[in-house]
């Protein structure tokens, strides 16, 4: 794990053992990235800014490239958390990504 990580990359490796890489780039011809992604489980954590003041995600245009963007990742495998950045380092938020890969890691050894 790279020296210069972020305490959610931390965390998650520490009750994972999973990498956790920032913008990372998942669509093979599009431009998308994830905030946050663990690439061996598929499972993305997208944090959405602006809610309270109506920011680009809560706008018509940008909630529909939004909405795109998390239909053709849910196309490609992927399991994607959203949250907002107060909620980012909570418990619960980090729970639901704890459980998100081990979910992914037990539906894909029962695949293989």
């Amino acid at each position: 794990m790279e020296k210069n990580f972020s305490p959610l990359e931390r965390e998650i490796y520490n009750l994972t053992g999973l990498e956790t890489k920032r913008e990372y780039r998942f669509h093979p011809t599009r431009e998308w990235r994830f905030d946050f992604a663990i690439p061996a489980v598929r499972v993305a954590i997208e944090v959405e800014g602006g809610v309270w003041n109506g920011g680009r995600h809560f706008r018509p245009e940008g909630y529909l490239r939004d909405m795109e963007k998390y239909n053709e990742a849910a196309a490609c495998g992927w399991l994607v958390i959203r949250t907002i950045p107060s909620e980012l380092l909570r418990v619960k938020t980090i729970q639901q990504i704890v459980r998100a890969c081990r979910k992914k890691l037990t539906t894909s050894s029962i695949e293989n």
